[in-house]
This record gives C-alpha cells, sequence and structure tokens, in this order.
C-alpha cells in the first residue's frame, strides 16, 4: 500500500506525475481482471482492485487520487456502468475504461452514454491498453488541469466580486459624503449671503426705531409670523420695551404679558452668551409666575445682541408650538444677532460722539441755577411697536 499513499500525498499536494496515477480496476476475479491488472502494474501504475460495487463506491468516497476506473461490463450489468457516472460526479476529471470478452454495440453505447471514454476486447486488446490507457490518462490530466483553470477562475470572480461589493460601498459612502458635503457648504453660503444681506440692510440705519423695524421685518420674512419683542437697556440691569410685533394676542392687550415677559427673560439674557429655547411654555412660564394660560401653548426663543461684552438688546420670538421653530432657526438666528450686536455697538458710539454737554450755571451765582443736566423720565418701558 506505499506506493497508493505516496500517491495519494501527491494528489493532495496537486502534483499529478504523468509516469503514475492511481486506477481502481472493478471486476470479477477471472483470468481477464488478472491479466488487465498485470499490464497496469507493468507500466508502474497503482491499482486498486475489487470485484464490489459498493467497496468501489467506498474507495471513491475515501481517495481523491483515483485517476480513473476500468470496468469489467460483464460484472454487475448497468450498476457497474453507472458507477463512472456516480464517480465523475464527485471527481469530474476522472475517466473510465470498460471490457468485455466480446464485442457488443448496445454495451458500447450505453457505456458511452454513462461517461465510458474508451471500450476494450480481451484478450483481444491486451497488446493495445497500454497506448489506450495513456490517452486515458491525458485525458485525465487535461480535464484536471481545466478543473482546476476553473476553480481558479471561479475564486477570482469571488474575489473580484468581493472587491466590487467593497468598492461599491467606498463609492456610496463617498457619494453620500459629498452630498453631506455639498449640502453643508450650500447652507453656508445660503448663511453667508443672508448675514451678508442683513448686514447691508441694517447698516443704512443710523436711528435705532428704524434699525430695529428693519431687523425685525427681515428676521420675520425668514422665521415666518411669530410673535416677537425687542428689550432695550434704559438704566443698568433692567430693560425696557423697544420694539415688538403683535402675531397672535390682537384680542388682549399684549403689553403686561410683554413687560413680566421681560423681566423674567432679560435678567438671565444680561449675562447670557448663548440662544436659549423653551419648548415647554406652562412650565417655564409657571416657573416664573408668568400668565401660564397665554403662553403655555407657547415655543419660545431668547438671545442677546452683544458687542464687546455689553448687553445692547434681548429679543424674544414665541408663537404656538403646533408651528415649532425649526433646528435651522437657531443657525440663523445666532448669525444674525451678532451682525445686530456690532451695528447697535455702532449706534451707541455715535450716539456718545455726537451728545451735546450743555453748560452748568455757577452753584455761587447770586442768580437763579438753572441745571440743564437734569433728565425727567419716569418711563420704564419704551413704546415702540412694529
Amino acid at each position: 500500500m506505499e506506493p497508493l499513499e505516496r500517491l495519494i500525498q501527491d494528489a493532495a499536494a496537486g502534483e499529478i506525475k504523468a509516469d503514475r496515477a492511481c486506477l481502481l480496476i472493478v471486476g470479477q476475479d477471472d483470468s481477464n481482471r488478472n491479466v488487465v491488472v498485470d499490464q497496469v502494474e507493468s507500466t508502474g501504475h497503482v491499482c486498486l482492485v475489487t470485484d464490489s460495487l459498493e467497496e468501489a463506491r467506498d474507495i471513491l468516497e475515501a481517495h481523491e487520487a483515483v485517476d480513473a476506473l476500468m470496468i469489467d461490463a460483464n460484472h454487475g450489468g448497468r450498476d457497474a456502468l453507472r458507477l463512472i457516472r456516480e464517480a465523475q460526479t464527485r471527481v469530474p476529471w476522472i475517466r473510465a475504461m470498460i471490457w468485455s470478452d466480446h464485442l457488443d454495440p448496445m454495451q458500447t453505447v450505453e457505456a458511452i452514454r454513462e461517461g465510458a471514454s474508451d471500450y476494450l476486447v480481451i484478450p483481444g486488446d491486451v497488446d493495445r491498453i497500454n497506448a489506450r490507457l495513456d490517452q486515458l490518462l491525458d485525458r485525465v490530466r487535461s480535464a484536471r488541469n481545466n478543473e482546476n483553470q476553473m476553480n481558479d477562475l471561479m475564486d477570482t470572480c469571488r474575489q473580484l466580486a468581493e472587491s466590487r461589493d467593497e468598492m461599491s460601498e467606498q463609492v456610496d459612502v463617498l457619494c453620500n459624503d459629498l452630498a453631506s458635503a455639498y449640502r453643508s457648504m450650500k447652507d453656508q453660503m445660503s448663511d453667508a449671503v443672508i448675514v451678508s444681506e442683513f448686514k447691508t440692510l441694517i447698516s443704512q440705519e443710523l436711528d435705532v426705531e428704524d434699525m430695529l423695524r428693519t431687523s425685525l421685518e427681515y428676521m420675520l420674512r425668514r422665521l415666518g409670523p411669530t410673535n416677537a419683542v425687542v428689550y432695550l437697556p434704559e438704566t443698568p440691569g433692567r430693560f425696557g420695551i423697544g420694539a415688538y410685533v403683535n402675531y397672535d394676542m390682537t384680542d388682549r392687550d399684549p403689553m403686561p404679558i410683554y413687560q413680566a415677559l421681560g423681566e423674567a427673560v432679560c435678567s438671565r439674557m444680561q449675562t447670557e452668551t448663548e440662544l436659549v429655547r423653551y419648548e415647554d411654555g406652562e412650565a417655564w412660564a409657571r416657573s416664573k409666575s408668568l400668565d401660564a394660560e397665554t403662553l403655555g401653548n407657547m415655543d419660545l426663543i431668547a438671545f442677546g445682541c452683544r458687542h464687546r461684552d455689553e448687553t445692547l438688546a434681548v429679543i424674544t420670538f414665541f408663537r404656538d408650538k403646533e408651528n415649532p421653530f425649526d433646528d435651522e432657526t437657531a443657525g440663523l438666528l445666532d448669525s444674525l444677532r451678532k451682525v445686530l450686536g456690532e451695528h447697535l455697538g455702532r449706534i451707541v458710539r455715535i450716539h456718545r460722539r455726537g451728545k451735546a454737554e450743555w453748560p452748568r450755571e455757577d452753584t455761587n451765582d447770586s442768580h437763579t441755577n438753572i441745571d440743564f443736566d437734569q433728565s425727567n423720565n419716569d418711563s420704564e418701558w419704551g413704546d415702540q411697536a412694529a
């Protein structure tokens, strides 16, 4: 069995040697089978010999090193011929040769249909066994090479398919990234255009009243219908109403609500540097002792317009939470409030530089004492409305 073991090792290593092969010979124990076995072994090939079809199937299942079959057509009938198809189904490159003691055309046709490659008449074709066996083994080697090439091609196709799928996923990710970058760039360009437009629009206004009216009109075009109140500083730590837009409280006097809202919001927004949003208006209103019924269904946004760490205005927008502010609103307002704070700071500097300084009367003068620097303003809230 040592030659068979070496042959099996060679087959496992993928080495098919032209001068040695393994043949499974199936036939009844008689002189014809002995002649076939002796002739095959004389050429150096390994022979596995059996007279049982079941044992032949077991050998085929256990050893893929079998290269070819030689079957006695008179032993086992059609079952023996079907063994060829079974072997080729399991190992595609196996080829088969049939022998018989007489020529039977019908049997020859049946053998070829089952996959046989040659038909010998023993003992008449004994001298031609070696030549016909060499032809058979050439077909085995060619079929095995074709099968190996096909397997290599299938492996290459699988690798290409995996690479294609991976590349397709990467392309999808890249397309999504590009689309996201395009949307982000588009949004940034849109924000830049809006900021530039807003800056150009309000830069023409040097009066606070006109500037606030222009600013509110522009913001409301972007935000849609909403209530808006602008609070301006009157004295340190105290804000008054500078402008407002009454959208959905036309059936009542909104001033008490605006004043209470300002007292609750401005104290915090005076030092707050970020936008603040109150989605639960009712809970917030109750915590501030405000009109919970009026503000309960409101979505409220508040922010300060700052310049050089000084809050020059506090603006609030609020409307029914059935129509809430979207996420893009925060970025828009954050950009606009910076522009608004810078322009308010510019207006304040201009007004301070242009403020007239009236001289005081000498307090030692015996004439009427007149102080032109005194002011009498009992108002706590401005009255500008838009």
